[in-house]
Formats: C-alpha cells, sequence, structure tokens
C-alpha cells in the first residue's frame, strides 16, 4: 500500500495564470483583465486564489466553471436531444402541435 502525503509532488499542480485564463476562454489578456468583473457577476466566473501579485486561479475549480460556461460551447435545448427542423407551412405546424398535444380531433 503506497502512501502519499497530501503536498506531495506528485499532487502539486500549479494554478492557472491569467494568461492561461484568457486564451481557454478565447479572449485577449487586455479584454480579460477589462471584463473580468463582469464574468465574476454574470458568468460565475471562479475567484482568483491570489490577489497580490499575478493573478491565479484554482485549476479544477476553473475547469469545472469552463465545462459548463465555456462561450463557445453550443447551447442545449431543454430536455430535447436535437431540434426539429423548422415546418414548411402553417397546417404542418398546427399538425404537429396537434400531435403533440393529442389534440387528434381539433
Amino acid at each position: 500500500m503506497h502512501l502519499r502525503l497530501p503536498n506531495s509532488p506528485q499532487r502539486l499542480v500549479p494554478p492557472y495564470s491569467s494568461t492561461e485564463i484568457a486564451m481557454a476562454i478565447g479572449v485577449s489578456l487586455d479584454t480579460f483583465y477589462r471584463t473580468r468583473q463582469i464574468r465574476h457577476e454574470r458568468d460565475g466566473l471562479p475567484a482568483p486564489i491570489s490577489e497580490r501579485g499575478p493573478l491565479k486561479w484554482e485549476r479544477t475549480g476553473f475547469d469545472a466553471w469552463l465545462t459548463r460556461n465555456h462561450p463557445m460551447r453550443p447551447k442545449t435545448l431543454a430536455n430535447d436531444t436535437f431540434a426539429p427542423p423548422p415546418a414548411e407551412s402553417d397546417e404542418e405546424h398546427r399538425e404537429r402541435l396537434r400531435t403533440a398535444y393529442g389534440h387528434h380531433g381539433a
């Protein structure tokens, strides 16, 4: 059985820098610094782990946030695996509604 100390060299990974964060979300470093507060408030961007010196972000927290909130990630539809093609006519749209809501005689 191998025991590892919590702070052993195999477990320590350096935090993300501001440059790495800016590249990950696809903006310039200047834009990232200008919009950082808005991203914290609006998008829930994790707070840096250091406010003195160069800003740094904890890796696992940022990776989890990025998985959920990446700006290039396509928006998902609620409860649908795919979007149906648009109806060709009003009658086709009405038929889809009748089928979906069970009003076959209406």
